[in-house]
């Protein structure tokens, strides 16, 4: 670690689930499911709830 960086805070690219999970991916591809819930779609808002008839 070079000598010249600075202590503190860092920002890292991390994952967050629509079911709210955060998480720090283990590899540079795309996770294909939240580990919390298990969605696929973790990455996808949801959509908007359809009208009662």
């Amino acid at each position: 670690m070079a000598k010249d960086k600075e202590i503190g805070m860092v920002k890292l690219d991390g994952c967050r689930c629509r079911c709210g999970h955060e998480w720090l991916a283990r590899g540079d591809e795309r996770p294909t499911v939240c580990p919390k819930c298990k969605s696929p779609r973790w990455d996808k808002p949801k959509s908007a709830p359809k009208p009662a008839r």
